[in-house]
């Protein structure tokens, strides 16, 4: 999967604007708190029962019964409100304002079941008709069962041990269209069923199950066609906490990223997608690689239309300066198997070549990310960016985040692009954005 860092995501759906969604997903999410608490009132009286995830928490003493009953819940959240100078649409609109409320219940019943539910509500440019998004990005229960992990529901599965650029994260989608200021907040779930075996304390086997298919999404003036998928899988051998952690991994489904037919539409292809990981540190040093070979329905490359089977590839190295300081630099490659020249003739046709990254044989870029605290661990810098090698493509995103206090941070950053039209990062030119954000925790 591509990430800023690297190549923003390829076009993928069209941009929707419902104006009725940020109220539905506050009454379900109301709802869903309301319906929860008949259960964590039974389970708290069931004490025979198996023994919970975690610890039991301790009583909440507070004045205020709201927040009192929330914490009893386990619910939390945040009201943002932010400025950017321009949105993730590939348009010239500038100046947009944004407001949204994010909510997260997260709770350990005695019973051994746990409840997890995190969504949002979203208005992009509120001083006009703008986009309202709402969104459940997980809502799923878990359990465990001796040396077994369940989980049922709509959750984000996220694999991968190198830094953002992650070959074997094929799972579930991003939302490329979200002014997010948090690299991972543009990840939503999808429904699947997930079940992990500890086979030791250092090695496990998991086995996932997707009934559902959930694109990557993205602005495009383009018809998409989303299969209708119930057979989707994925199964991973890992291994964590010693010198040497690694992992393998198959995946057998759709390609979260389409492809676009000669008629305009994109669609979305069967993929099988084998990849691995490995990380270990040396002092100050971690090191990290992380591959996967993706088999795609043109095997041949006969077929311009659907991608070629690759093989993408990530090798990083970071650093610990101290004094709360961090560098991470990561070299890429994504090689092209039975690779052609393709057909550039039109701008629709180089267009489709570049956002699946198959417009040369091989791609390779640098990444870097830089990263220190200060004023006792309350604000931090980063610097974060990428660049190809073969082409002229680059990007540079600077971010300051300033804890207030407790309940308030202070976000502002910029996210630049630039390069000739044969790379993504010039396609990207008028998404460049200056962006602020004041978030209020409760």
């Amino acid at each position: 999967m591509m990430l800023r860092e690297e190549m923003p995501q390829a076009l993928r759906a069209s941009a929707s604007s419902n104006s009725d969604g940020i109220f539905s997903t506050t009454n379900f999410l109301v709802a869903l708190l309301l319906s929860t608490a008949p259960l964590m009132s039974a389970a708290a009286v069931d004490n025979d029962m198996a023994p919970p995830l975690s610890p039991d928490e301790p009583a909440v003493t507070t004045a205020n019964p709201i927040k009192a009953q929330l914490s009893w819940l386990g619910v939390t959240g945040s009201f943002r409100t932010g400025y950017w100078s321009s949105n993730r649409l590939y348009d010239d609109v500038s100046g947009v304002g944004t407001a949204s409320a994010w909510l997260k219940l997260e709770k350990k019943l005695d019973n051994g079941i746990g409840l997890f539910a995190e969504g949002y509500s979203a208005r992009e440019d509120f001083r006009t008709d703008g986009n309202t998004r709402a969104n459940m990005r997980e809502m799923y229960v878990e359990t465990r069962k001796g040396d077994f992990d369940f989980r049922v529901g709509r959750q984000i599965i996220a694999w991968g041990r190198t830094d953002r650029l992650n070959p074997t994260d094929n799972l579930t989608p991003r939302d490329a269209r979200l002014l997010a200021t948090d690299i991972d907040e543009d990840r939503f779930g999808s429904l699947a069923a997930k079940a992990s075996w500890s086979l030791t304390a250092n090695d496990s086997l998991t086995l996932v199950l997707l009934p559902e298919f959930q694109a990557n999404k993205s602005y495009s003036k383009f018809t998409e066609v989303i299969p209708s998928a119930n057979n989707q899988w994925a199964i991973k051998y890992d291994q964590s906490g010693k010198a040497i952690d690694w992992s393998v991994s198959y995946y057998d489904g759709y390609d979260l990223s389409p492809d676009l037919s000669a008629s305009y539409v994109y669609k979305h292809y069967r993929t099988k997608v084998y990849g691995m990981d490995i990380a270990t540190t040396v002092g100050s040093n971690r090191f990290a690689l992380e591959s996967a070979y993706t088999q795609t329905q043109d095997m041949n490359g006969t077929n311009e239309y659907i991608k070629n089977p690759f093989l993408y590839t990530v090798f990083g190295v970071e650093h610990d300066f101290g004094n709360n300081t961090s560098g991470i630099v990561q070299i890429f490659n994504r090689h092209v198997y039975n690779y052609s020249t393709p057909d550039t003739s039109t701008s629709l046709k180089l267009l489709r070549s570049v956002v699946i990254s198959q417009l040369d044989r091989n791609q390779d870029g640098i990444s870097i990310r830089i990263a220190k605290k200060w004023l006792n661990e309350t604000l931090e810098t980063e610097l974060a960016g990428s660049t190809l090698l073969e082409r002229n493509g680059y990007s540079l995103r600077p971010r300051v985040t300033y804890l207030w206090s407790d309940s308030i941070k202070l976000l502002a950053g910029y996210e630049y692009y630039a390069g000739n039209s044969n790379t993504y990062y010039g396609y990207l030119k008028n998404n460049n954005t200056l962006f602020m954000e004041l978030r209020y925790f409760y």
